[in-house]
């Protein structure tokens, strides 16, 4: 019984990890505005990606898509990046990282969002190494992060 429960978790772990990096049904729109309908590797990607791998058919070569050449893309029913260029506090949610400054400490850069919610308004997420941010926009206006910043006090002890 115990080899059999085993068989069952290690051939279950090696279709999951297999389907998470699988060319799948996707597309991307260039800076031109073109549509172009393709395989992408669905990297399960925990960080926002700056890249990403497409084959323009199943026996094609493997190509990137990087953020400086790609408006958009998405991996069909699974997830849709869009590339922004916005003001990103990277303050530091880690206590002995912290800063004694309540404001946040923006800087632009042109990052591809994670696509939550579309519609007249628009909710994004970005997740890099020890950072999590949300974004929203109304209408046409600009993208902006939600703020949220922890900070010391002067009597804190780090």
């Amino acid at each position: 019984m115990k080899k059999l429960l085993v068989l069952a978790l290690i051939t279950l772990f090696s279709v999951n990890c297999y389907s998470q990096t699988s060319f799948e049904n996707g597309y991307f729109i260039t800076n031109a505005g073109e549509r172009v309908n393709c395989l992408i590797k669905n990297s399960d990607w925990k960080n926002n990606p700056t890249e990403f791998k497409y084959k323009l058919s199943e026996n094609a070569k493997v190509n990137t898509g990087i953020i400086k050449n790609v408006k958009e893309f998405g991996v069909s029913g699974y997830s849709k990046y869009k590339r922004f260029t916005v003001n990103i506090d990277r303050s530091s949610e880690i206590v002995s990282d912290m800063s004694f400054h309540r404001n946040a400490d923006f800087k632009k850069e042109t990052i591809f969002l994670k696509v939550l919610l579309e519609g007249d308004a628009s909710l994004y997420y970005y997740e890099g190494e020890n950072l999590s941010r949300f974004f929203f926009n109304v209408g046409d206006k600009k993208v902006e992060q939600l703020v949220f910043k922890s900070y010391l006090t002067p009597d804190d002890k780090v």
